[in-house]
């Protein structure tokens, strides 16, 4: 009994695993994105992130667009499968290594729902954005896709 309370007090006590700080401006890498394969074609892309310990923001400019910023609260890892979310719901959970940005909302009429997973190279110069974007019309044709799947690769421009 006395063995089993050492191992689970060292357990309890070892220091959890540094989290990735995505802090920073961070612009994307055309010729390894799949952006500027879009249609209409996005060929620069600017992320300006500020991770804080309760939320993270997300402040996201397309060549000439208009900025788009969002907060997202911290919540705990949703259990799988998760419902997208809904309405104006943002939230951002660790899976692993990776950070979850998602958030649901209404693009042209439509509600949608969108998932970025982020992830930092070990030197955390490179950030890979893997986003999904769902259709959330209620019905599917088949053989129709109501999601899109993008990967961008950013540089930091500045810590």
């Amino acid at each position: 009994m006395y063995l089993v309370l050492v191992l689970v007090s060292a357990f309890l006590t070892q220091p959890t695993a540094e989290r990735a700080n995505f802090t920073g401006s961070w612009k994307m890498i055309a010729a390894r994105s799949a952006s500027p394969n879009q249609t209409p074609p996005v060929t620069e892309m600017l992320f300006v992130i500020d991770h804080a310990t309760d939320h993270i923001r997300l402040d996201m400019t397309n060549g000439n667009s208009k900025t788009i910023s969002v907060a997202y609260p911290f919540i705990a890892t949703p259990k799988v499968p998760a419902d997208p979310p809904s309405g104006d719901e943002r939230r951002a959970y660790w899976d692993g290594a990776r950070l979850v940005l998602e958030r649901g909302g209404t693009i042209s009429g439509q509600t949608v729902s969108s998932r970025q997973a982020l992830t930092l190279n070990a030197e955390g110069t490179e950030m890979t954005v893997d986003r999904l974007v769902i259709v959330q019309h209620g019905y599917t044709l088949r053989g129709a896709r109501n999601y899109a799947e993008v990967r961008d690769v950013f540089t930091r421009v500045t810590p």
